[in-house]
């Protein structure tokens, strides 16, 4: 079998290199990167007009106007030495995190905040994570936030505005916290 000169294929070509073939992948190029960029006509227009499609998007996750702070319900660890920090969401359930918290977030509505405590203290002890080994005693918080200041990486003081507790539990085979070192107060329901 003899071969043309004149259409010579490249290694892993699968057409020949002529000037037909490339004038018909630039018209192809062309109208592909036509099709992408039209929806911008529509950019610009009253935002009840405007259509979502891609490769413009409006989903709201991106595009929508978030309020200035947040509810969030969660557990709070409390050291030895008086000092509070969240835990991780994985003490309250399984799955991810957003499921947990609105799971979390019905319970404590529905007032099973000390049995969650309750629960949360008996995993700290028995997984015993180098870094949870300093926590005491567990809280079911319910905290009020302010986004600007968390996103800036402001101390947690200033963008941490009200915490009400639901439930508290001490950490099985732990020492027990002196009295005065706990910020939230130990009595459920006190509000820091």
């Amino acid at each position: 079998m003899s071969e043309d000169a004149t259409f010579r294929r490249p290694p892993g070509a699968s057409i020949p290199d002529t000037t037909t073939t490339r004038v018909l992948t630039g018209l192809l190029t062309g109208a592909l990167l036509t099709a992408i960029a039209l929806p911008a006509r529509r950019l610009g227009r009253a935002p009840q007009e405007v259509r979502d499609s891609f490769p413009f998007s409006h989903y709201p996750m991106f595009s929508s106007k978030r309020a200035d702070h947040y509810w969030v319900t969660h557990l709070l660890g409390i050291e030895a030495d008086g000092t509070a920090r969240p835990l991780h969401y994985s003490y309250l359930g399984t799955g991810g995190l957003n499921a947990v918290r609105r799971q979390v977030r019905r319970r404590v509505r529905d007032g099973d905040g000390p049995v969650l405590a309750e629960h949360a203290a008996s995993l700290i002890a028995h997984r015993d994570r180098p870094v949870d080994r300093g926590v005491l005693r567990v809280h079911v918080v319910r905290g009020r936030y302010l986004v600007d200041p968390f996103m800036r990486g402001a101390e947690r003081a200033e963008f941490t505005t009200k915490l009400t507790v639901s439930g508290s539990a001490e950490v099985p085979g732990r020492a027990i916290l002196r009295a005065g070192k706990d910020p939230l107060g130990v009595t459920e329901g006190a509000r820091a």
